[in-house]
């Protein structure tokens, strides 16, 4: 991976922001060595209710830009793990949803955040985002609940190809050929914008394992603490 990083950067950058800068070195070596292919399944279930792949993501806020890859599993209604791994196969940082509470985890550290759901997602990301909207955005299927707050616009066909919740909106770049699957997207919000490229997915296999086990282990730190760690 490489990351692109000006020296004028603001002070004021979204500390979680600066999580996927420490996750800089994740390259797409471990990507390449997947034990699946690159070839998403091209035609997502009308019901979605489970997602796992890889995306790639441009993140900007001021004048940091970030340039990750990432493994992630959704099962709804309301779990998500996002994973950055290093070019080895190590993963630099992670980020779990389980209801209403959420993890920022530093593996390198022996590290973890626990808090609110949309308390973390708004330091990761710099706005909250719930699993149901970010699996309507990888799928192109937007539950009943999932799109209740949102205005869409849709092509001729029906797809959605953009929307607007609030502050924040996305716009659809790329349509995977002969499919309604986004292929890249665009998203924006107050002094944050973005794009994710979905390289593989898959829908509806058995639910991966949420399991908090791994972190016994590690030390429970506060945000403040987080905060110091990522410096």
């Amino acid at each position: 991976m490489t990351v692109e990083k000006t020296m004028t950067a603001q002070a004021s950058a979204l500390p979680g922001f600066r999580l996927l800068l420490a996750g800089a070195l994740a390259g797409a070596a471990f990507f390449a060595a997947a034990c699946r292919p690159f070839r998403p399944d091209l035609r997502p279930p009308s019901d979605v209710r489970e997602i796992e792949g890889y995306a790639s993501l441009r993140l900007t806020r001021g004048e940091e830009t970030s340039r990750a890859k990432f493994a992630f599993a959704i099962v709804l209604p309301g779990r998500a793990r996002l994973e950055v791994f290093d070019a080895l196969g190590r993963s630099v940082s992670i980020f779990l949803i389980r209801g209403d509470e959420a993890y920022l985890v530093l593996p390198s550290e022996r590290a973890y955040w626990r808090g609110e759901r949309d308390e973390v997602i708004e330091k990761f990301l710099g706005f909250p985002v719930r699993p149901a909207e970010i699996a309507g955005l990888i799928s192109g299927r937007w539950s009943d609940k999932a799109s209740a707050d949102w205005t869409f616009v849709r092509d001729e066909g029906g797809r959605v190809v953009s929307g607007t919740r609030g502050e924040l909106s996305f716009r659809v770049l790329e349509f995977f050929s002969g499919s309604d699957l986004p292929r890249r997207w665009a998203f924006r919000h107050v002094g944050t914008e973005g794009v994710i490229g979905l390289l593989d997915a898959a829908f509806d296999r058995p639910a991966p394992d949420f399991s908090l086990d791994f972190l016994r282990p590690y030390a429970s730190k506060t945000w403040p603490e987080i905060e110091r760690l990522l410096r």
